[in-house]
């Protein structure tokens, strides 16, 4: 059939009206199309809401209502609070299950998180193309979370506390700094350090790295995203061994080097490879995880990385 003799679709079905008086037939489907474009989907009853903290990095979201049950594979709580990061906020603000609104009480949409998605300055760490391999294994219903190689050392427990200031405590310590002005104060004049690696971390010019792993992170990647398989018994303060984890590369970009794949694969030492399907001629009994290209056109490849061999499992 000729595209002149296909049927038009009409429009007005949808609505079950039927063609005003003084309008076409098409005129009447035409307008049911406009307003069935702008009319807002109806929220389902278990969705939960929060709120963007601040419009400054990192960009988490905190719970207000919690319903349904996506947070407990999703985000990470501070005392009785549970927080979102950037891609798992955007998510499930795309699947319907979440209604942000920023601190002005503006509502957020899913293309507000995209932008934040594609600005480097978000957290330091998520990019797009991290959020495309997240949201792609997500659907496929895969508990997704960053990788524990690449958590900061510094706890989401501190560096939430380091955002909170007090008027009275910028008040104790510009009186405290007038008074003892021509006195010998500490290096750290700050109640909020319990801790000598805490007031040490504030003092170090220099990152330290263990001896043994010189300069261990500005050298070498690590994983993005632990995959696990869904059971009923997974926990997020003690998910376990991660059944896949995976590195996110652009298509364009050359592979990680040598010396990053000897890290990576020495990370994956002695884990079972039980969750990987056997690949003929190929023998996966080595160390192995999976880098993900991801592509404008191409789409998501996979590939599977082993220490003898490499295998296209897309």
């Amino acid at each position: 059939m000729s595209d002149e003799e296909e049927e038009l679709v009409d429009y007005s079905r949808l609505l079950k009206k039927g063609p005003k008086r003084g309008t076409t037939s098409l005129e009447a489907s035409r307008e049911a199309l406009f307003e069935c474009l702008q009319a807002k989907p109806k929220l389902p009853k278990q969705c939960s809401q929060g709120v963007l903290l601040s419009r400054q990095p990192p960009f988490w979201t905190r719970i207000t209502i919690n319903k349904g049950t996506h947070l407990r594979t999703m985000g990470f709580s501070d005392k009785g609070t549970i927080y979102l990061f950037p891609e798992e906020a955007a998510f499930l603000v795309s699947r319907d299950a979440l209604i942000v609104k920023d601190e002005n009480d503006t509502l957020l949409t899913f293309q507000d998180f995209c932008m934040l998605l594609c600005d480097k300055e978000t957290d330091g760490w998520i990019t797009f193309d991290k959020y495309q391999v997240y949201a792609y294994l997500k659907r496929l219903g895969y508990i997704v979370t960053r990788s524990k190689t690449m958590i900061e050392s510094e706890p989401m427990t501190e560096r939430i506390q380091k955002t909170d200031h007090s008027l009275w405590d910028l008040f104790c310590n510009s009186l405290s700094s007038w008074i003892y002005k021509n006195r010998k104060l500490p290096l750290v004049w700050d109640y909020r350090y319990s801790s000598y690696r805490q007031v040490y971390s504030t003092l170090q010019i220099i990152p330290s790295s263990p001896w043994y792993k010189p300069f261990y992170k500005s050298l070498t990647r690590s994983f993005d995203w632990d995959v696990y398989k869904p059971t009923s018994g997974w926990k997020k303060k003690n998910p376990g061994t991660p059944n896949f984890q995976i590195i996110v590369n652009d298509i364009h970009d050359p592979m990680p080097f040598l010396h990053e794949q000897n890290q990576l694969f020495s990370q994956r030492l002695n884990q079972s490879n039980d969750n990987y399907q056997d690949i003929k001629n190929i023998k996966g009994n080595g160390p192995t995880f999976i880098t993900a290209l991801v592509g404008d056109a191409e789409g998501i490849s996979f590939l599977r990385m082993i220490g003898d061999g490499v295998a296209d499992i897309t």
